[in-house]
């Protein structure tokens, strides 16, 4: 199953700031928003890497010329797409076209996003009549980029970190109650098995916080997509049970 797309190719000339790439494309320079404001897994200079991008419309009044969708640390053979803000709307489409049907069959469910559960927004629900499914999707970039679960750094902000002990702690109280509950990593490249992070001071928290989720009957699971200028699609996705304590 795939999402059509229709991307342009550049390639990056800088990251002058957390929010804008500059660029080249069809010879010209462009300035493009960089959907992603901390760091972007190891890569420490975007120097001649090559993009996809989706370009902005030309009777906008925006900034910057697009935004970048992906980028190719080999050339442009794969790209890695980080762009984490289109994965909940992909992730929709494709549980309404009951993509995924060994991870949720979605046959003639409700499908909706954005739903407000106690003090957590939670990004997807499948409903089937009195039963529902709860989905929450992580998108990481920051730390797992080609190698996943490597290591954890520190949280990039203290919001992130509480609404991530949120998440988990809605959902394994939703868990409990009867319903069933998936957290999702979504990769946006062919991702190896998500093992676990290494379990540090700053992470203990959150480890524990899952650790008791997954307890109580969440799910894990991991959904890897392989994004080109013209498609994205499903290359896997599997259930994964990693260590949340060393």
């Amino acid at each position: 199953m795939e999402i059509p797309l229709n991307l342009s190719v550049g390639k990056l000339v800088d990251r002058p700031n957390r929010f804008v790439f500059t660029g080249i494309a069809d010879g010209c320079e462009k300035r493009w928003h960089c959907p992603v404001t901390g760091r972007i897994g190891l890569v420490g200079s975007f120097s001649d890497i090559p993009c996809l991008f989706t370009p902005a419309n030309s009777n906008g009044k925006r900034a910057t010329q697009g935004t970048v969708e992906a980028i190719s640390l080999n050339g442009g053979k794969d790209w890695i797409g980080i762009n984490q803000n289109r994965i909940n709307g992909w992730v929709e489409r494709l549980l309404r076209q009951n993509a995924m049907q060994s991870m949720v069959d979605s046959t003639g469910c409700d499908v909706r996003h954005e739903v407000q559960v106690e003090d957590s927004r939670i990004d997807l629900v499948v409903e089937n009549g009195d039963r529902c499914t709860f989905l929450e999707l992580k998108t990481p970039t920051r730390d797992l980029l080609l190698v996943p679960g490597d290591s954890f750094t520190r949280p990039p902000s203290q919001a992130y970190f509480d609404r991530g002990l949120r998440h988990f702690k809605t959902l394994a109280r939703l868990a409990q109650s009867g319903n069933r509950t998936i957290v999702a990593l979504c990769f946006m490249y062919d991702a190896q098995p998500f093992t676990g992070p290494k379990r540090d001071k700053w992470n203990a928290k959150i480890m524990d916080t899952i650790a008791e989720a997954n307890s109580c009957g969440v799910e894990n699971w991991q959904i890897n997509f392989k994004i080109t200028p013209n498609s994205l699609k499903i290359v896997n996705y599997f259930q994964i049970n990693y260590k949340t304590s060393h």
